[in-house]
Parts: C-alpha cells; structure tokens; sequence
C-alpha cells in the first residue's frame, strides 16, 4: 500500500522541497523559481506530446484557480446566469445554493453535464452538485469530489481550495477522452455530519453497482483543505489501506508530473470519502499537511483567501488532475 511504496515519492518530494518551498503563507507567494518556469512552460506544452498525466497537469493554471477561488469565498461577485452574487459564505441555505448553482454552472461552461441533486434532512434543505464526463468506452466510473459547504465563513481553505480542484480537474480531464465515466461531486452538508456524501453514496453510487456490478466502481478521490502550506509543500494522503488502486495512480501521477510535494500517508477519516469505505469502495482523501485540526483557522472567520498558497494549491490540483487521467484515460 501507499506507506510501504512512499520512500521513492519522499525522496523525490525532498528533492524539490530542497529548492526552496515558500516560506510565507500569503496567496502572493511564488513557487521556487525552476518549478515555476516548468509551471509556465508546461501550459503551452500540446497535449499531444506528453502523456495522459502530464497533459492533465499542464491543463492547470494559477488564473483560473484564483479567480474559481475569489467567486466562491466573496473576494469578487460569483458571475451567474441569473446575474453577479457575492458568495460570503456557504452556510446558509441560500449561501450554498447559490454556490451550487456556481458550480453547476461552471462545470456547464466547460463542456461538461451537471445537475443540482436537492435532498431533506429534516428542516435542512442539501444541493449536491454532480457533473458527469462520460467516458468512451462507459464501463468504469471514478468520482472526484469535494464538500460545497462552509461553518458560515468564506471558507477558502475548507473547502473551497477542494471545490476548485475538481472544478478545474473536469476542465482538463474533459480535453482527454476518458475512457471511463468520471463524476465530479460538490457535496452538501458535509460539515454537520457528512449527510450529502451519505445521502449520493447510498442513492447513485449503490446504483451504478446494482446495475453495472461491483467492477464498475473504480473508488473515489476525495479533496477537502488542499490550500494551506506551513512551509514545505507538504501533502497527507489518506488511505487507511482502503484505497484499491488509487495509491498507485497517486504515486504514478507524482513520478510523471514531477510534483514537487511531499507526500505522507495516513489513517484521515471525518471527511466525504468516509462514506465510500463504510459501503466497501475504494476511496482516499487529499489534504494539506495540517490534517485539518492544526489549520490556524479551522472553522474560524479568518479561513479567507489571503491566508492560501497558491502555488501549492496549484500543485496539489494537479496531482488530483494528472492521478484522474491515469486512472481514467487510456495511455495511447
């Protein structure tokens, strides 16, 4: 599993670490200055010329995850069909329905279907967000998700870094003719008990395996919290040795892309992917080296944009983008 294959990944995330990671915490900040030029030349790269994983990496840039990251915390109006809103925060019913429909939006004007999935808990109303890239062959499915609500804060790092992640991970998936159906999931309600991943797992998921059988479920990635750097780009996988195969795409990715994180492996539940385990799918989760509790605004007011970094958010996005491509897209 992930702990006993990590010494390769670790002593290539040290060798980039070793360059020079930033060391302030502002979303300002710049990668070291030769992971920044491979960022910048790797977007003018044809996708063509690379493989799978390093065309899904090059598809990712620092402008769009800034500007997904300004609509969804209220740092700038949420451009809507229906007109601009501000997005303060996702607590509220009308907070997360409105980011609901920016996510469904978004995913829209990339290309790819999506649909609010509305559901009760008690006198709670949840918008869960599904988009789904169907793949050519149809026979796989993978989700990618994040969670959509917020504490009734901006909740940049909880979990709008996750949001953005899958967003733009649909973007540059859908220029890769997958071959298997991936869905790209905003869970509702994650922050009260995980009711929304509980409520599609339960629903949709056990669908797809009535009628497709227990094969067709590949497993699911899971972001929540991936913006936050204390100074060493360093990333938490979270496998608690029910991951399947997406250890291994998550390891082959960071080789391929020459990521410049450094990986750690851990036993992470309290999040969305919990849900898929406890229904015996594979399932991890990706995280920032904070394991949730030690972020210095955890469910606080201050969780805003400005305490991110970007470059390391860039990185970990892509390393969700190019793992999705390797598990869902056939190397040619």
């Amino acid at each position: 599993m992930l702990v006993a294959q990590l010494v390769f990944v670790l002593t290539l995330g040290a060798l980039f670490t070793g360059c020079g990671g930033p060391e302030e915490k502002g979303a300002g900040d710049d990668l070291p200055n030769a992971t920044a030029q491979q960022a910048g030349e790797a977007s003018t790269v044809e996708p063509s010329t690379l493989g799978v994983a390093e065309a899904a990496a090059a598809g990712i840039d620092e402008a769009s995850i800034r500007t997904s990251l300004d609509h969804l915390t209220g740092a700038s109006p949420a451009p809507l069909a229906s007109g601009e809103i501000t997005i303060a925060e996702r607590g509220s019913e009308d907070g997360r329905r409105t980011a609901a429909e920016y996510m469904k939006e978004s995913f829209e004007a990339a290309g790819i279907p999506a649909r609010i999935i509305e559901f009760t808990l008690d006198d709670r109303r949840g918008f869960n967000v599904e988009a789904t890239l169907r793949g050519t062959e149809g026979k796989k499915h993978l989700w990618v998700t994040a969670h959509l609500d917020s504490v009734y804060n901006a909740g940049a790092s909880d979990d709008a870094s996750g949001l953005v992640s899958i967003l733009l991970t649909a973007k540059t998936l859908a220029q890769l003719e997958p071959e298997h159906t991936v869905h790209f999931v905003a869970y509702d309600l994650e922050e009260i008990g995980l009711f929304g991943s509980s409520r599609y797992v339960d629903t949709i998921v056990s669908d797809v395996r009535e009628r497709e059988g227990e094969s067709a479920i590949i497993g699911n990635i899971n972001s929540d919290m991936v913006g936050y750097d204390e100074g060493g780009f360093r990333a938490v996988v979270g496998t608690c040795n029910q991951a399947g195969p997406l250890d291994e795409a998550i390891l082959r990715a960071s080789e391929a892309i020459d990521s410049p994180l450094d990986l750690d492996d851990d036993c992470l539940a309290r999040s969305d992917h919990q849900n898929f385990w406890d229904a015996g799918y594979p399932a991890l989760i990706m995280t920032d080296g904070t394991k949730y509790d030690d972020y210095p605004w955890y469910h606080e007011s201050g969780d805003t944009v400005d305490k991110l970094n970007i470059p390391y958010l860039h990185a970990m996005i892509q390393l969700t983008a190019a793992s999705t491509a390797l598990l869902a897209v056939p190397e040619s």
